[in-house]
């Protein structure tokens, strides 16, 4: 990654990017809560719904960890206006850059495997050509953070070459022509398999209307994250391509930040629905008298499961279990 420059290469100041930062890991943060909470109350304790929260969790404080990073790195940068930096800042800054590669990378593979983990809870009856598919999905996933982080490690030898301030012995891990096209491919595919995975059941659900526009929303945000993977090579790489120390670290940070905060969005917001539509039950409830009656379509997905199987929850023949896995997947398995 290229030494710190005196101007921002994104249009957005510092405490722009400082504010965009807390504001979105806050938002995350929120949602986060709400749905361990929620599993915690519904008592979803099945081995994928663990090791889904502990995957999150971890790419979260992954997250947090980086925008600290950025945080000095930008008080730096703003304390630069007015005053010349120490000799010991300047050698920081590229270390802090090089370990930033490594947790934005964790925080955002951690997070794509929180959502592989978690199809295993939502789609428990799938055929066998897709079940070897979900574990094509979740080899590929566990294999190229491997490789990106055994990139990140060894691609500079000696390693203190990726902080060193001497340009003649300079070298980047992930700023360079070679690997930043290698790890923007597999964080690109490995989206995209893991997207495909609900696109390839979702013939065999049975959404409502209001359903569907939750879905639809769900992957928009997962496809902000393709989007801001994609953006970040079309910008980056031509630069890199052109001068090797171009400065695009900022927009290195700015692109990676929102690719992080909606792939964490993505794998959270389902319990959002299933807290919203259980206040609303909630409320229902207390209007009627507190007699505990629920609409057809209430939040439980066990409950309103039950009342349109009517003893028949699979299409026989289908992919996977429609009713169930459609409430499921939108958070009607989580409610309070």
């Amino acid at each position: 990654m290229s030494q710190p420059h005196p101007h921002l290469d994104v249009p957005i100041c510092a405490e722009g990017f400082l504010a965009l930062s807390w504001g979105l890991n806050s938002l995350v943060f929120a949602i986060l809560v709400i749905r361990l909470v929620l599993h915690r109350r519904q008592k979803l304790k099945g081995p994928a719904i663990v090791i889904s929260d502990v995957l999150i969790c971890i790419s979260f404080f992954f997250g947090i960890a980086l925008i600290s990073m950025d945080a000095w790195m930008y008080s730096k940068e703003i304390e630069a206006r007015t005053r010349k930096l120490s000799l010991h800042d300047k050698e920081t800054f590229p270390k802090l850059f090089f370990l930033c590669g490594y947790l934005v990378f964790s925080a955002m593979w951690f997070s794509k495997g929180a959502f592989v983990v978690y199809y295993y809870h939502l789609f428990t009856n799938l055929s066998k050509k897709l079940k070897y598919y979900l574990m094509f999905v979740t080899i590929f996933t566990m294999s190229t953070y491997i490789f990106i982080m055994l990139l990140q490690t060894l691609w500079c030898r000696p390693i203190w070459t990726n902080w060193t301030l001497d340009p003649l012995r300079g070298c980047s891990a992930t700023g360079n022509t070679t690997t930043h096209p290698l790890w923007s491919f597999m964080n690109i595919a490995t989206d995209i398999f893991i997207l495909a995975v609900p696109l390839s059941v979702l013939h065999t659900l049975q959404l409502r209307r209001r359903q569907v526009v939750a879905l639809v929303v769900v992957f928009l945000i997962g496809g902000l994250s393709i989007f801001a993977a994609v953006a970040r090579f079309v910008i980056m790489f031509p630069e890199i391509k052109k001068n090797a120390k171009a400065p695009i670290v900022h927009a290195y940070e700015l692109w990676a930040l929102i690719e992080i905060a909606s792939s964490q969005l993505t794998v959270c917001l389902p319990a959002l629905r299933g807290w919203l539509r259980g206040r609303k039950d909630n409320r229902s409830r207390k209007t009627w008298g507190g007699n505990g009656r629920k609409t057809v379509s209430g939040v439980s997905g066990g409950s309103s499961a039950k009342k349109m199987r009517g003893g028949e929850d699979s299409f026989p023949g289908s992919d996977v279990s429609g009713v169930e896995s459609g409430e499921r997947f939108l958070g009607n398995d989580d409610s309070v």
